[in-house]
């Protein structure tokens, strides 16, 4: 064992520091191999596989194996910092639908990085639960709710721990600070000094973790609908969508054509959720994932105008889809019903290890549960990542304090929010700046979830990766016009 390696145990004897258990182990491994199936012919990419400690906390932990595609750049001259993208989630893959070559604004400039997160789709092993996901696609079908939907996905998710755990699996090792290290790890394994995270959703707050973990290899940060560590997602998972919906009523009320035929879009909403559930919508066309017809009751309602919402194109006809839907004319309530249908795509085992490690344990239950109450409108619609019931099920062990507590960094950050997001809403953006002096906040009007993913939000992160510290060409933000809520006032 080398002289440094006894230094830095030394240190972690006498100073206990929550860093040392992933120092005192060997970096990961690298290795070339074959692309994913999802990576087109001819877009000059080099693919390998990062191997790592399942849990660097524990002596003689197993390896696991990420897939890594490095996409190279079109510049004669890239850019020595590249983007490293980190997809939603927890439970998403970088992989299964990458960004393709040909529509990558970054390559212009610099490299792009894709590492399938530890648990994820294409990682091995993967944290599949199968059962979960199908049962997820029958509660979309308003086939299961409440109470017996809650025990069937416990249940669920005892049962799926149980087979990972008989595959040898340590599922305390799927944490956002395992998989900070598995970045840091790779960047250093491909020879980058620094580079740029890209976040998306909760992938914002795993570039958070990076940045606290691993300041010095990260030149900037771009941050899209932020997660911050510090809130309690499933403590506001209802008011987060009720805020989002008042937004849209607000907006037709203050246009003309929509407050002309929608006076009281609010009003209306309120009604068609209560006619709902006091008689299912007839919607025979509309098949879930089993093949049987959807039983569309409120909580089908309010689902699929939360599809909606993430639509920037469709969030101006909202008020005009619960108008016609009230008048008996469902059929653009039965397209945005037929969007929500279909088994859930993430990887809940990693999403559970993720979401009951790091956010359950700092959440007040009262309000975790008081997000299911019927004072919110919204039907009994479920939008938390998890119940306390499916956490206690799963049984990872509780994360430290620092995994919920705010970030502090200077480096230099771009965090994007959209106007009508229903999962992360802007103020998260804002409350960044409290502890990122460099940080800058653009609201995108009439965006939603992935406020930046458009031709504005394109020129604003090229720019920025350019420059972090200069100008942003905000004009594209200035000029958009936002939601069309005159397009519900329109036949």
């Amino acid at each position: 064992m080398s002289r440094g390696v006894w230094i830095i145990l030394l240190g972690c004897l006498l100073q206990q520091a929550p860093a040392c258990a992933r120092d005192a182990v060997a970096q990961g491994r690298f290795a070339r191999a074959p692309c994913p199936k999802s990576i087109l012919p001819g877009e000059g990419v080099v693919c390998g596989v990062l191997t790592v400690p399942e849990n660097r906390h524990r002596a003689h932990s197993r390896t696991i194996r990420l897939p890594v595609v490095v996409f190279h750049s079109r510049a004669d001259t890239p850019a020595p910092d590249p983007v490293v993208f980190l997809p939603g989630g927890p439970g998403g893959s970088a992989l299964v639908h990458p960004l393709p070559a040909r529509d990558n604004p970054f390559l212009a400039e610099r490299d792009y990085v894709l590492l399938e997160p530890r648990g994820a789709r294409l990682a091995q092993p993967a944290l599949e639960c199968p059962r979960i996901n199908a049962l997820l696609g029958i509660v979309a079908a308003g086939h299961l709710s409440g109470e017996a939907g809650q025990a069937a996905l416990a249940r669920a998710a005892a049962a799926c721990r149980a087979a990972l755990v008989a595959k040898g699996v340590d599922l305390d090792g799927y944490t956002s600070a395992e998989t900070a290290q598995d970045l840091e790890d790779l960047r250093k394994a491909l020879g980058y000094a620094r580079w740029n995270l890209f976040g998306h959703s909760y992938g914002t707050r795993l570039a958070l973790t990076v940045l606290r973990d691993h300041p010095q290899g990260v030149r900037s940060v771009i941050l899209d609908s932020v997660l911050p560590p510090e809130v309690g997602f499933d403590e506001h998972a209802s008011a987060n969508l009720r805020r989002a919906l008042d937004a849209v009523f607000d907006g037709c009320a203050v246009d003309p054509a929509c407050a002309r035929a929608h006076p009281q879009p609010a009003a209306e909403f309120a009604r068609l959720v209560a006619q709902a559930d006091r008689s299912p919508l007839p919607l025979p066309s509309v098949r879930g994932s089993d093949g049987r017809a959807v039983t569309v009751r409120g909580a089908q309602v309010v689902a699929a105008l939360y599809e909606a919402l993430h639509d920037p194109a469709a969030i101006g006809h909202i008020p005009a889809v619960i108008g016609d839907s009230l008048a008996g004319r469902t059929a653009a309530l039965a397209r945005l019903v037929a969007a929500g249908q279909g088994a859930s795509s993430f990887a809940w085992g990693l999403r559970l290890s993720v979401w009951c490690g790091e956010e359950m344990p700092f959440e007040d239950r009262v309000r975790v549960e008081a997000q299911l109450a019927p004072a919110w409108g919204l039907g009994g619609v479920d939008e938390r990542t998890a119940s306390p019931g499916t956490c206690r099920a799963w049984g990872v062990a509780p994360a430290a304090a620092r995994e919920n507590a705010p970030v502090t960094s200077d480096v230099p950050v771009l965090a994007l929010a959209g106007e009508f997001d229903p999962d992360t809403p802007p103020a998260w953006a804002r409350q960044l700046v409290a502890n990122m002096p460099h940080a800058r906040v653009v609201v995108f009007p009439g965006q939603s979830h992935g406020a930046g993913f458009n031709r504005c939000g394109a020129a604003l992160e090229t720019a920025f990766l350019h420059d972090p510290g200069g100008p942003l060409p905000l004009d594209c933000v200035l000029t958009m016009r936002g939601a069309d809520f005159g397009a519900s006032g329109r036949p």
